[in-house]
């Protein structure tokens, strides 16, 4: 009987393990931080958006407040695809911190992530 229960709590391990580190893949895949690198490329804050995007308003809302007195510059796909090509932002929202002319990170997602870069 103690046989069974030690074959039942390996594999009940096994499948947590399996388990996080499906999880952990997948959000690595999903929203990697990406360094960008473009000439025209001025210090700021670019919040990357489209109009089907159903929670870019909310990361409007949630930059605006983070930023309080500080701006940011939209972009928007329906404005400026060839920048989105040019930069690879393939997924809205998403937020390009420039601290250096030309060189930034790339973070997609809702700002939380960013907030402590900011």
């Amino acid at each position: 009987m103690d046989e069974l229960w030690v074959r039942v709590g390996l594999v009940a391990l096994m499948l947590v393990v399996a388990i996080s580190v499906a999880v952990w893949l997948r959000r690595e895949k999903q929203s990697p931080i990406r360094d960008i690198s473009s000439g025209d490329l001025m210090p700021g804050v670019y919040l990357f958006t489209s109009e089907s995007c159903p929670t870019c308003a909310l990361a409007r809302a949630q930059l605006s407040q983070a930023l309080e007195d500080a701006t940011y510059i939209e972009v928007r796909w329906e404005d400026h695809p060839g920048k989105f090509v040019e930069l690879g932002v393939d997924a809205v929202p998403a937020i390009l911190i420039v601290k250096v002319p030309g060189i930034g990170k790339l973070y997609p997602g809702q700002p939380e992530r960013v907030l402590a870069e900011l």
